[in-house]
């Protein structure tokens, strides 16, 4: 039988990580997955300062939860 829960710990370049879990082939949800991530950096990207050019070259660090159901 396959592992129906799957693990997955991912480490950014650069500074932070975050955890992933997905659960396959479950009574209730054909699949649900549930993603943790924690990420920093010493300066933001150009993207996020493009009409902030004030936040140019700052750290930044940023949290997110994000969750996805298949019923």
């Amino acid at each position: 039988m396959a592992r129906r829960l799957l693990k997955m710990p991912w480490q950014r370049e650069g500074g932070g990580g975050g955890r992933s879990r997905v659960l396959r082939e479950g009574r209730v949800f054909e699949q649900a997955g549930v993603n943790f991530s924690h990420v920093h950096g010493d300066a933001m990207p150009a993207s996020a300062t493009a009409h902030r050019p004030e936040l140019a070259g700052r750290s930044f660090e940023a949290m997110g939860v994000s969750l996805v159901v298949h019923r």
